[in-house]
């Protein structure tokens, strides 16, 4: 099946599902296509999923079926509202079909560390041709040094952009922070795969549990938002992204001035 048409059943699907059911007419605006080939789309869904749709004459909506199990969407709450979000960051970027047709807000994306352009097209296509890079970057810890580095994956976490990458001068896989880049440019070392960075290979089991010094209400909300078993709230992740997330999990609230979560 072509990728266009793929996109059209994960949309059907995803209406049916989420939507409460999808017209001819709903279809062919979100595709740009004529209703006539939008009813095609939907007749050809039906014969594949024979058992997935029915047809709501009060209605005039094709609604899922009580037996409908999607082939191509996830039908995880959290999935399906990541996809709204990322739809949102999308539309900032180029016009897509609009999926959900409920815009959501997303407050993080206010926060705007600035991210050099140049720098950034240098950094991914470095990452995609496996080249080398020399930077002269700003640290925390040391000021502006200069690092010759081999860039692997990008990394989004604290609100802003990072890069794993393998810095020659350390000898070992890092983690750089792009909006610190001050300047880039390509370097001649020989690339160095993300196959021997063995933090980033690994994955580990994070367990996290209520600060027992908040007050119970507020352990009580805690335990019912995550569903927990236990009061233990456990995360499966990429050793090298630990630090990030216990950064994370163990920072002061706002109000109680101590962290709503501890090490289990």
């Amino acid at each position: 099946m072509k990728r266009d048409m793929l996109r059209r059943f994960s949309y059907i699907e995803s209406c049916l599902y989420w939507g409460g059911g999808i017209t001819a007419t709903q279809l062919g605006q979100t595709f740009d296509i004529a209703r006539q080939n939008a009813q095609a789309t939907i007749e050809r869904y039906r014969q594949q999923n024979p058992e997935s749709m029915v047809y709501n004459p009060s209605s005039k909506r094709h609604e899922a079926s009580e037996s409908f199990v999607p082939q191509h969407i996830n039908q995880e709450a959290r999935q399906y509202l990541n996809y709204l979000r990322g739809n949102s960051l999308c539309s900032r970027f180029w016009e897509d079909e609009e999926w959900g047709h409920l815009p959501v807000v997303d407050v993080e994306a206010v926060y705007r560390p600035y991210l050099d352009k140049a720098i950034v097209r240098l950094v991914v296509s470095a990452i995609h041709k496996q080249q080398t890079l020399q930077l002269y970057y700003h640290s925390k810890a040391l000021g502006h040094e200069h690092l010759t580095i081999a860039p692997n994956h990008l990394v989004y976490a604290d609100r802003r952009y990072h890069l794993r990458a393998y810095c020659y001068q350390q000898n070992r896989f890092i983690d750089l922070v792009l909006s610190r880049i001050l300047e880039a440019d390509l370097a001649f070392e020989d690339w160095v795969s993300s196959a021997e960075d063995e933090a980033w290979n690994e994955h580990i089991e994070l367990r996290f549990t209520p600060n027992p010094a908040l007050p119970e209400a507020l352990k009580q909300t805690l335990l019912l938002d995550f569903r927990l078993e236990d009061n233990i709230y456990t995360l499966h992740v990429r050793k090298a992204l630990q630090f990030y997330i216990e950064r994370q999990m163990t920072q002061p609230d706002w109000q109680h001035q101590i962290p709503l979560w501890q090490s289990a």
